[in-house]
């Protein structure tokens, strides 16, 4: 009942119902006391859509009150709502999966790795272990655990986490709820989730890095001035690893736009984008070194023929 969702939400009740909760069908067929002492009253309609919460008790021991019908509503969690919030703040994809398991989905993905990020929520510390044990057990590949807070995080989650090398992150310490109903991460997906990709599986030889780096850097070459440039496109969505929602805001472009900029990158690289982004670290560090004017016959030497110069699909 709302009353309940407001003791937990405190002040910011109001903010969170509009944004992430949903009304059911039915109603409460009880409410608590106004007296806190633990009964529950029965609810007996009245004539003006009002109910009287009457005691229980036998014999009755509390007073009997009003309550009105916004009062008995029952509110849920819109987990869509939520997570699609949580995916947006942390700049990662919206990715919704039932993993069956109580209280816990998956809601987004960061990185061309597609680490998972796995919202649980809990009401016991019990609970909270045994789907960390699952969740660990399950799935495949790394993820990153979110929680609304760390409370229920003991010595034995911490362990079962660190063996299955997944993340843990409570969302009281690293998310903020605007007044506008947003949520905003204090830090983004990549400063906090990085270090949980993957490790890069295949060995980066020197030459096939000259090459990528060569074709990174002929991106933009003898193009005319286009919105959403390829070479910056490949900057953010491979070595910042930044999403495509992110880069269609940050050039003010549509998303059919980076879509399109996505192929072309993949066609001149011969690599799809999520490849590319397990080599993002290697490619840094020789953007950083072609500043070196000693670098950069080097790396030259790794342009090919055929790094092709299409023109914009229509």
């Amino acid at each position: 009942m709302p009353a309940l969702w407001e003791s937990y939400l405190g002040a910011e009740f109001g903010v969170f119902n509009q944004a992430f909760l949903r009304k059911r069908p039915e109603r409460a067929e009880s409410y608590p006391c106004a007296r806190e002492c633990g009964c529950a009253h029965e609810l007996v309609p009245r004539a003006d859509d009002c109910f009287v919460a009457v005691c229980a008790c036998d014999p009755p021991e509390c007073d009997d009150f009003a309550v009105t019908l916004a009062d008995v509503a029952l509110l849920e969690l819109n987990w869509s709502r939520l997570g699609r919030g949580i995916a947006k703040a942390f700049e990662c994809d919206p990715k919704e999966a039932d993993l069956r398991l109580p209280g816990t989905r998956q809601v987004a993905s960061f990185g061309g790795a597609g680490l998972a990020l796995v919202l649980t929520i809990q009401n016991d510390r019990e609970s909270f272990v045994n789907v960390v044990g699952q969740l660990v057990a399950r799935l495949p590949e790394r993820f990153i655990l979110l929680a609304p807070t760390n409370r229920f995080l003991d010595s034995n989650s911490q362990e079962l986490l660190k063996n299955g090398k997944a993340g843990f992150f409570d969302l009281e310490s690293n998310v903020m709820l605007l007044p506008s109903g947003l949520l905003q991460a204090r830090k983004s997906g990549g400063e906090s989730f990085s270090a949980y990709l993957p490790e890069q599986e295949d060995a980066v030889t020197e030459g096939e890095a000259v090459r990528l780096f060569a074709l990174m850097k002929s991106l933009d070459s003898g193009r005319k001035k286009e919105k959403a440039p390829r070479g910056k496109v490949f900057m953010l969505l491979v070595l910042e690893r930044r999403t495509q929602a992110y880069v269609a805001r940050e050039f003010e472009c549509s998303p059919g736009l980076v879509s399109l900029r996505v192929r072309q990158i993949e066609k001149t690289m011969k690599r799809p984008l999520a490849e590319l982004q397990r080599f993002a670290s290697r490619l840094d560090e020789m953007d950083a070194a072609d500043k070196d004017p000693r670098a950069r016959t080097l790396y030259r030497k790794g342009l090919t023929d055929d790094t092709g110069n299409d023109e914009d699909e229509s």
